[in-house]
């Protein structure tokens, strides 16, 4: 088996990824994020960003191999135009926390709204069976999905799902068919990813210590339950009560691809930012500062490597 660095993080919480793990991949070129900001009535604006291209080749070496399961993967940080806080606004949000939280959030998902559309192409005359990879940032922590261990005795991991994490077919150039695909991740869809996130941290906060007696992890269990495109918020009994009361905004994401053979595929995103009034989001040359891009990594990830 071949484990490569940094897919899987250490324990389940919140951890550091490790010096020469995973960093994401840039490749095909990124645009540096440009905006368009336009009016939604008297308190609504919208920014739009410039267009952001992540991408693979066919030599890129793979992120996991274990003879069976071959996985290769490239994810690109994008931040979104997040004002922060001032050192006394921070301050007084660390005096009055609000669990699972560190600190009372800054930007809630009532003061923005986001929207995400896609692209992906496919470069070569081959079909490829492509997953679509997002994963969220709020301002205390990004999420990395990790594996998880399936399979103890024989050593068999799977991925955690990603935040949003959709498996589709994408046509070759000689297919005869369309070789891109395009979609929209909807403002509906990216607060539902928002609750979603803000109930893995709550279940993560609360699990009880792991079984070892039993077949499978309940909190990586959990976590892949809410996580799930197909289960929603709204009408989920399972992870219901584990929904914070509060729910942090995201200030970015982790966008990706993966395949399970090498390929040469690109990812183009489109993120719109509304400020809902609250003015957080940084109008267009502004030089207020930006929030922080996070740097404490929140997983399910198996905690050892076989």
């Amino acid at each position: 088996m071949r484990l490569f660095p940094g897919f899987l993080r250490s324990g389940v919480g919140d951890s550091a990824p490790a010096l020469g793990g995973i960093a994401p991949v840039r490749m095909l070129g990124v645009l540096a994020l440009g905006v368009a900001l336009v009016g939604c009535g008297e308190e609504e604006e919208t920014r739009t960003l410039q267009p952001q291209i992540v991408g693979m080749t066919n030599q890129l070496g793979p992120i996991y191999d274990d003879g069976e399961m071959t996985l290769y993967e490239v994810k690109l940080p994008v931040a979104f135009p997040i004002k922060a806080p001032t050192q006394a606004e921070q301050n007084a949000l660390n005096g009055s926390p609000v669990a699972p939280y560190p600190a009372k959030p800054w930007v809630t998902t009532d003061d923005i709204k986001i929207q995400i559309s896609w692209t992906l192409t496919n470069l070569d005359p081959d079909d490829y069976s492509v997953e679509l990879l997002i994963d969220p940032w709020n301002e205390f922590g990004r999420y990395w999905p990790g594996l998880a261990l399936v399979d103890a005795d024989d050593g068999e991991f799977q991925p955690n799902l990603s935040g949003i994490d959709i498996l589709m077919e994408l046509p070759g150039t000689a297919s005869g068919r369309p070789s891109r695909r395009h979609g929209t991740f909807t403002f509906q869809d990216m607060n539902e990813l928002a609750i979603d996130f803000a109930t893995v941290m709550n279940i993560i906060a609360t699990a009880p210590p792991p079984d070892p007696t039993a077949e499978y992890d309940q909190t990586v269990t959990l976590a892949n339950h809410a996580f799930a495109i197909e289960n929603k918020s709204y009408k989920d009994l399972l992870v219901k009560p584990y929904i914070p009361g509060v729910v942090p905004a995201l200030i970015g994401v982790d966008a990706g691809l993966r395949t399970r053979t090498p390929a040469n595929i690109a990812l183009e995103i489109v993120v719109e930012v509304v400020d809902l009034g609250s003015g957080r989001v940084i109008e267009r040359d502004a030089k207020d500062p930006v929030i922080p891009e996070p740097t404490t990594f929140v997983t399910v990830g198996s905690t050892a490597a076989p």
